[in-house]
C-alpha cells in the first residue's frame, strides 16, 4: 500500500462532512466557514531530518516553514502557529526546536500560541499547526485545459543535500541552505490568489512530478512539463533531483492564458523567479516532454513515506 492509498483510507475513517467546513481533506489545508484556513505538518527525526545533518534549531525552522508553505499554497494569510513536541529527556532539544519554529513564524509575522509536549523514547517529533485566513482559497482542483503551468524559484537543491549526506559527503553550500532554510512563499501565494493569477496551486514538497500528479488528479486533466524549462537549483545540477527530489517548498500553479506578463511582473516585484514549465491538457497524469518527445510518467515520481525502503528518500 502506498502513501496515497493509506491517506484515502484514513480520510474515509475520519471525514464525515461538516457544515462548518467549506473544504475538507484532500488539499494543502482545510478551509472553514468564516475564512479560517488550517494545516498541520509533521516532522520526524530520521525521516524528515537528522541532527547530524542540521541543528535542532534548523530542524524546527524547517518544520515551521513546511506548515506555513501549506498556507501559501492556499493563498491564505498566516495568523498563528501551534507546536507539539515529543523529545527524549534533554530539555535543551525541545527548546532549540521551539526556537526554530518561532524563527519561521517571525519570518511571516506570526506567533506560537500554544501546543503540547511529551517525552519520547526517540526519535524527536515536531508537529506544527498553521492557522491562517482567506476569503477564498486556491485549491488543487481548478486547473483547466489551456492554462500554463508555472513554478517559483528553483528545484532540487534540498534533495541534492540529502543525496550528499547519504553518500557521506558534505553538500554544496547552496544545497544545504535550501534544505535547512526553505523559502518563504507566503507573500507570493497570497498575491497570486488575490490577483486571480493562480487557478490551481500546490506547494512542491514531495517532488515536482508527484505534486503535479496531485493537481492533475484533483482537476481531471493532464499536466505536460517541458523538462528543459524546469529551473534546476544551482546546488543540485541534476534534472532528476529537480523533478523528483522534493523538500523544495516552492509553489507550482496553473494560470490562464494571457497572464504571462502580469505573472512575470509580480515575480520581479517580489524578487522571485517565476518560470513557465508546461501546460494543462486533456487527459490524465503527468507527461514529461524533451527533445526526444513525450514520456508519460508511470512511477510515483517523488517521495512516498510508505514506499519500499530501497526506493529512495531520507532513511
Amino acid at each position: 500500500m502506498d502513501e496515497n492509498e493509506l491517506v484515502r483510507r484514513l480520510v474515509s475513517i475520519g471525514w464525515r462532512g461538516s457544515r462548518a467546513v467549506r473544504l475538507g481533506p484532500g488539499d494543502d489545508a482545510a478551509f472553514l466557514r468564516g475564512g479560517l484556513v488550517l494545516s498541520t505538518d509533521l516532522a520526524v527525526e530520521g525521516v524528515h531530518f537528522r541532527l547530524d545533518w542540521v541543528s535542532a534549531e534548523e530542524a524546527g525552522f524547517r518544520a515551521g516553514a513546511a506548515a506555513l508553505s501549506d498556507l501559501a499554497a492556499m493563498g491564505a494569510v498566516p495568523e498563528a502557529l501551534l507546536v507539539s513536541l515529543a523529545v527524549p529527556g534533554d530539555p535543551s532539544l525541545a527548546e532549540a526546536l521551539q526556537r526554530g519554529v518561532r524563527n519561521a513564524g517571525d519570518r511571516v509575522g506570526v506567533a506560537i500560541i500554544g501546543g503540547d509536549l511529551s517525552r519520547s523514547p526517540g526519535p524527536a517529533v515536531v508537529d506544527v499547526v498553521a492557522a491562517g485566513r482567506a476569503r477564498t482559497v486556491v485549491t488543487r482542483g481548478a486547473a483547466e485545459v489551456g492554462q500554463g503551468v508555472w513554478v517559483s524559484g528553483s528545484l532540487g537543491g534540498a534533495a541534492a543535500a540529502v543525496a550528499a549526506w547519504l553518500a557521506g559527503r558534505e553538500p554544496h553550500r547552496r544545497a544545504r541552505e535550501r534544505f535547512a532554510a526553505p523559502p518563504d512563499r507566503v507573500p507570493l501565494g497570497v498575491a497570486l490568489a488575490a490577483d486571480g493569477l493562480a487557478c490551481a496551486m500546490i506547494d512542491v514538497s514531495d517532488g515536482l512530478v508527484a505534486d503535479a500528479r496531485r493537481v492533475a488528479a484533483a482537476s481531471g486533466v493532464m499536466i505536460r512539463i517541458a523538462t528543459d524549462a524546469v529551473p534546476v537549483d544551482a546546488g543540485a545540477g541534476d534534472l532528476n533531483l529537480a523533478l523528483e527530489g522534493g523538500e523544495d517548498y516552492e509553489l507550482m500553479f496553473t494560470a490562464p492564458a494571457g497572464t504571462e506578463s502580469r505573472i512575470r511582473a509580480l515575480g520581479q516585484e517580489m524578487a522571485v523567479t517565476l518560470t513557465r514549465i508546461g501546460r494543462v491538457e486533456e487527459g490524465t497524469g503527468v507527461v514529461l516532454e524533451d527533445d526526444r518527445g513525450r514520456h508519460p510518467v508511470r512511477s510515483r515520481g517523488g517521495y512516498d513515506h510508505f514506499a519500499p525502503p530501497d526506493t529512495g528518500g531520507i532513511p
